[in-house]
């Protein structure tokens, strides 16, 4: 007979770990399932160049459990201070400390640089109007129900496209699906040169929830390679299938968490009520290529000063230095090309003619590195991170909403997205669980507390 699990956890990312973490003092019996070969999900850190560098999310957020989190646990981090904001289209890159001075030297019609000006500033003042200390306030509560595509409306192309790919580089998704508020933090952030709102993790954004699982209670099990087929409610318990490749086991528990993608949920929970399938469907989560590349810049430290460069008709949208400002003392910046519009591009890992050809963008859009390219290193995800969309926002209470003792959390069910969104999550879902286990696993109590399909 199959032992009886108080938590099983679908997925070893942040929202997994989190929740894991969150519950440590429970003395619960936790199995947490992850199909890859690693923990961490969509944190996930490589060595490049002599450096750990992140391949997927890049920073944690000021204010945020992930910042708790971090410092609870001695996790290292440096502040963002982006001074420069760059955009290169048509052959030309444009990097300076203002709006004015970017546009003014870019290649565009008088009327173009006019719109594109006006938009940035407007922008910008939204943000400080909006903004504090780093954290988006109240005030921009009306901005979740609009789209930015609805704001670029009347610009000028070139001045649209620019825009546009500056919003899929800064924010994953189309200027279609973003909301307004959502745009303030991952691109007007940059515009403003907002200095506190994110940290970069010196040791990489994947050491957090590798601290998170070395720090879970004594009776919480972690299973790399074992993928979930499917998860079903059974009476008083949920049933959960999974394999290694060569087996399969069944994992009966208590109460079950499913933390992976959005788009992944549907297809293993099965009967899931009509409201939920809907639910999901408004949280689309696309995919995403990332390309790093380690460069050495001795002797050109203007490009240790480059923060985020939108680029206009390349593989990629734009290019982030997460630690701006700061010139190595080997001389090597590692600047990551986010290819949001790209999507997922399956193998590309270890393509070296698509790696080239992409390197080979980023030269054109930094020139005075050829011949500096030390390294590089291609990630791809079929699933990135979860779009704040208008619907996506309106759907957020069905996202949430637990079916039994069977529960959701991840960036898709925050009230922002990414890993910080995710570790947000855990807590919320966490808590749920401390109430449920109030009177103790063995107390039938626990059963059928939470909100029901």
């Amino acid at each position: 007979m199959n032992d009886i699990h108080d938590v099983v956890v679908v997925g070893a990312g942040p929202a997994g770990l989190g929740l894991a973490y969150d519950l440590r003092d429970l003395d619960l019996d936790i199995q947490v399932l992850e199909a890859d070969d690693d923990i961490g999900g969509r944190t996930r850190s490589l060595q490049l160049a002599g450096a750990t560098v992140n391949t997927g999310a890049m920073f944690i957020y000021r204010g945020t459990r992930a910042e708790a989190l971090a410092k609870e646990l001695g996790q290292e981090t440096l502040p963002f201070h982006p001074a420069t904001y760059g955009v290169h289209i048509d052959g030309v890159t444009s990097v300076a400390g203002s709006t004015a001075e970017v546009v003014e030297r870019l290649p565009l019609p008088l009327e173009s640089k006019d719109a594109l000006v006006d938009f940035m500033e407007g922008l910008e003042s939204e943000y400080r109007a909006n903004v504090s200390g780093g954290t988006i306030t109240a005030k921009a509560a009306g901005l979740e129900h609009e789209t930015v595509a609805a704001r670029l409306e009347g610009l000028p192309g070139p001045a649209r496209s620019i825009i546009e790919s500056a919003v899929r580089g800064g924010a994953v998704g189309d200027a279609a699906q973003l909301s307004a508020k959502y745009a303030l933090r991952y691109l007007a952030s940059y515009i403003a040169h907002e200095c506190d709102n994110r940290l970069y993790p010196v040791n990489g954004m994947q050491a957090l929830p590798r601290a998170l699982a070395a720090n879970a209670g004594a009776r919480t099990s972690i299973a790399t390679g074992m993928c979930v087929h499917s998860v079903r409610l059974r009476d008083d318990l949920v049933e959960v299938t999974a394999g290694d490749g060569e087996r399969q086991r069944v994992f009966l528990a208590r109460h079950v968490v499913v933390t992976v993608p959005a788009p992944q949920v549907a297809g293993l929970c099965h009967d899931l009520p009509r409201w939920k399938v809907e639910a999901l469907r408004a949280a689309e989560t696309p995919g995403s290529t990332t390309l790093t590349i380690a460069a050495n810049i001795e002797g050109l430290p203007k490009f240790a000063d480059w923060s985020f460069v939108s680029t206009v008709g390349k593989k990629f949208d734009a290019i982030i230095n997460p630690q701006p400002g700061v010139l190595p003392a080997d001389g090597i910046v590692r600047f990551t090309c986010y290819g949001n519009s790209a999507g997922f591009v399956p193998g590309i890992e270890s393509d070296e003619q698509q790696i080239q050809r992409w390197i080979e963008d980023f030269l054109e859009v930094a020139p005075e590195l050829q011949g500096r390219i030390v390294g590089s290193v291609a990630t791809t995800w079929e699933h990135c991170f979860s779009v704040l969309s208008p619907k996506r926002n309106d759907a957020l209470p069905e996202l949430q909403r637990s079916i039994g003792n069977l529960h959701f959390a991840g960036d898709y069910t925050s009230e922002t997205a990414g890993s910080h969104g995710a570790y947000g999550e855990a807590s919320r879902v966490a808590q749920l669980l401390r109430e449920a286990f109030g009177e103790g696993p063995t107390s039938p109590s626990h059963r059928g507390l939470l909100a029901s399909g």
